[in-house]
């Protein structure tokens, strides 16, 4: 079903701008249910669009932000609402194998963690076994949880691009301790605004979208074949 997805931001974004947390997740649950939207186009064209057009003023941050967290928090609230359809979207996926395992997290001090949060899910439809670990790690955190859980990929995700600099030796650090064939993609806003590539921080790949999770779960299941 072809559905106004213009029209849809904007109806959801009056319902988040009003703090309407019921209407809010009201509205996105009923697309889902009614197969109007995927996960990947509430993700990609409402929720995330509706938290980036947040904007505080320089100035205003103590009389404002207040209102960027709760609206954050509504999102959050319905991405984890809408965790079985992402399972029935798995099931419906086509995928010719297991494209690996994969962890999800961000760096110490990188709070933001909602968008690789919405990532875990593009990853989970797309056949891969994803355990997200959230955000504020420590580098010695996520080298002793990929020592544990010897994944074949491992994601960072980084907004704050004051945070690229602990990339840089998380990477470091990944190398030393294991296998290349341990794949590292980064992802997040920081990327977009300092024209930053993954090469840049010893990185295999840029993650950005939902189409380039299915790009990398094909190639990596052609490579395991």
């Amino acid at each position: 079903m072809n559905v106004d997805l213009t029209g849809v931001f904007k109806e959801f974004s009056t319902y988040l701008t009003d703090l309407d947390r019921e209407k809010a997740a009201s509205f996105c649950l009923n697309l889902l249910e009614q197969q109007r939207v995927t996960i990947p186009e509430l993700y990609e064209f409402i929720l995330a669009p509706s938290l980036n057009r947040i904007v505080v003023p320089r100035g205003k941050e103590d009389e404002l932000i207040w209102r960027e967290h709760a609206q954050t928090n509504i999102v959050r609230g319905i991405v984890e609402r809408a965790y079985p359809y992402v399972l029935q979207q798995r099931q419906a996926f086509k995928s010719e194998g297991f494209p690996g395992n994969i962890i999800l997290a961000c760096p110490e001090e990188e709070y933001h963690e909602l968008g690789i949060r919405m990532g875990a899910d593009f990853y989970t439809i797309t056949q891969f076994d994803v355990t997200f670990i959230g955000s504020n790690l420590p580098k010695s955190s996520i080298v002793s949880a990929v020592k544990e859980l010897k994944p074949d990929f491992v994601g960072i995700s980084v907004t704050n691009y004051l945070r690229l600099v602990q990339l840089n030796r998380i990477v470091e650090s990944l190398r030393e301790n294991f296998d290349p064939q341990v794949k590292i993609v980064v992802s997040g806003s920081a990327f977009n605004h300092t024209g930053s590539k993954a090469q840049d921080f010893g990185a295999d790949e840029l993650i950005n979208s939902y189409e380039d999770v299915v790009t990398l779960a094909r190639r990596s299941h052609e490579a395991r074949a």
